[in-house]
C-alpha cells in the first residue's frame, strides 16, 4: 500500500506542482488542447490496458507459485497489449480529421497518441497482484518525476503544449519497458501464440468492457467538451478536475491493495472479506466527506493560488466535484472491494457501460447550455445512478455487504481454456 500510495502522489500530485506553470503559460486555450489532446491518449491507454489491472492482477493473485501459469500470463497479456496498441494507432488516425478544431498540432496529436500506448504497455499488474510493489513502483515514480522535470525544462510558450504529452511518453515508456524486463527474468515468456493472445482477451474482456466504460466518464468528457462547447471548457473543466483526482486518489491505493487480498479472502475466509469490505465502507466513505468537504470549502484559494486569475470560473466546478468525491468513492469500494472478488464482473461492467453513457447524453446536453459546469453536473448524475444501480443488483442477488449476516458464496468464475 505505501507503494502504491508513492505512485499514485507521483501521478497526481506532481501534475500540481507544473499546473500553476503551465495554466500561465499556455493559458484556458492552450491548456485545454492539451487536455483535450491528453483525452485522446487516455481512451488510448484504457484501449491497451484493457483492463488488465483488474482481471490480470487477480489471476497472479490466484496463481502466484505457479510459475508456468504465470509465465504464459505475461506472454499473452504483452501479445494482447501489442496488438491493441496498433490498433489504438490506427483508431487515433481515423478520428484525426475530427479532432483540427480544438488540436490542430500534428506534434501534439502524436506524443498524445504515443503517450497512451506507452501507459497502458506496463507491468504493475503483475507485481500488485504478487504484492509487492516497491521495485516497480519505485520506477514508475522515476519516469513521473523526469517528466515534470523536463516540462519546465522545454515548455516555455504557448506553442509548446506538445512537448508536456512528449515529456511524459518519454517517462512511462522508459519506467514500464524497465519492469517487462524484470517480470522477464522472474519468470521468462513463454513462446508467444495467437491461442495466447486469444486467452488473454477472453480473460480480459468483462473488465475491458468495466475500464472501457469508465471512460465515457472520464476522458470522454474533454472530448465532449471540445466538441460541443470549446477548447478554454476543455481547460476549466480538465484543471478543475485534477483537484477531484487529487483528492479521490489519495484514497485509491487502499482499493488497488485490497483488490488481490479480497479476491483471495472471499474464497478462503468469505467472513473475513465481509468484515473488511464494511470497514472500508465505513473509513472510506468518512474520508471522501471530509475529503469533499475541503475542497468545494477551499475551492476560491485552491483555484486563485494554483490556477491563477484566468481560471476563476471554475470555481463552482470544482464544488461541484467536492460533492462528487464521496459518490465516487462509495461506487469504487462497492465494486473494487466486494463484487469483482466475488466474480460479478458482468454485472458490475453493464451498470457502468450504462452509467458511462448516460453520462455521455446528459453531457453533451447540459455542455451545450452551461459549457464545463454542465459537464461536471452531468459528471455527478451519472455516479448518483451508478450507486443506485449497483445497490439495485446486490440485493437482487441477496450480495449487500449490510443486508446479510452470512458471509456470501462467490460466483464461479468460469476458466477460460488453455492453448
Amino acid at each position: 500500500m505505501a507503494a502504491l500510495y508513492a505512485v499514485q502522489g507521483c501521478t497526481y500530485l506532481l501534475p500540481l506542482v507544473t499546473i500553476p506553470y503551465l495554466s500561465r503559460v499556455l493559458g484556458p486555450a492552450g491548456w485545454g488542447a492539451v487536455l483535450f489532446a491528453q483525452a485522446i491518449g487516455t481512451i488510448i491507454a484504457m484501449s491497451v490496458e484493457y483492463g488488465f489491472d483488474f482481471s490480470a492482477t487477480r489471476e497472479v493473485a490466484r496463481f502466484s507459485n505457479d510459475r508456468q501459469r504465470l509465465k504464459e500470463l505475461i506472454t499473452g497479456v504483452l501479445s494482447a497489449k501489442i496488438a491493441l496498441s496498433l490498433l489504438g494507432i490506427g483508431a487515433a488516425l481515423l478520428a484525426r480529421p475530427y479532432t483540427l478544431r480544438v488540436a490542430p498540432s500534428p506534434a501534439l496529436f502524436w506524443s498524445s497518441t504515443l503517450w497512451g500506448v506507452g501507459q497502458g504497455i506496463n507491468m504493475l499488474w503483475y507485481f500488485q497482484g504478487q504484492q509487492r510493489m516497491t521495485w516497480a513502483g519505485g520506477l514508475d515514480i522515476t519516469g513521473k518525476i523526469i517528466a515534470t522535470i523536463s516540462i519546465f525544462l522545454l515548455v516555455h510558450r504557448p506553442e509548446d503544449g506538445w512537448k508536456v504529452m512528449l515529456a511524459q511518453a518519454l517517462g512511462c515508456a522508459v519506467s514500464h519497458a524497465i519492469t517487462v524486463v524484470m517480470a522477464y527474468f522472474e519468470t521468462g515468456f513463454a513462446r508467444p501464440s495467437v491461442s495466447l493472445l486469444w486467452k488473454s482477451l477472453r480473460l480480459g474482456w468483462p473488465m475491458f468492457l468495466f475500464r472501457a466504460s469508465m471512460s465515457l466518464s472520464g476522458a470522454a468528457n474533454g472530448l465532449i467538451l471540445g466538441f460541443f462547447a470549446s477548447p478554454a471548457a476543455v481547460g476549466l473543466f480538465g484543471s478543475a478536475d485534477k483537484f477531484r483526482q487529487v483528492a479521490f486518489q489519495a484514497m485509491w491505493p487502499i482499493n488497488q491493495t485490497l483488490f488481490p487480498h479480497q479476491s483471495e479472502k472471499v474464497k478462503d475466509d468469505p467472513k473475513k472479506g465481509l468484515k473488511l469490505v464494511r470497514g472500508s465502507l465505513v473509513s472510506l466513505g468518512g474520508l471522501s466527506i471530509l475529503f469533499g468537504l475541503a475542497l468545494a470549502l477551499a475551492a476560491p484559494i485552491l483555484v486563485r493560488i494554483v490556477l491563477g486569475a484566468a481560471f476563476l470560473p471554475a470555481i463552482p466546478i470544482v464544488r461541484v466535484f467536492g460533492l462528487l468525491i464521496p459518490i465516487q468513492m462509495l461506487c469504487t469500494v462497492l465494486s473494487a472491494q466486494w463484487m469483482l472478488p466475488l466474480g460479478m464482473d458482468r454485472h458490475v461492467s453493464f451498470v457502468v457501460l450504462t452509467a458511462g453513457l448516460l453520462n455521455a447524453i446528459v453531457g453533451v446536453l447540459l455542455s451545450i447550455k452551461a459549457g464545463a459546469l454542465g459537464m461536471a453536473v452531468a459528471v455527478t448524475i451519472a455516479q448518483l445512478y451508478t450507486v443506485f444501480a449497483l445497490d439495485a443488483v446486490m440485493r437482487r442477488k441477496g450480495l449487500h455487504p449490510f443486508s446479510r449476516l452470512d458471509p456470501p458464496v462467490p460466483e464461479p468464475v468460469i476458466p477460460v481454456p488453455g492453448p
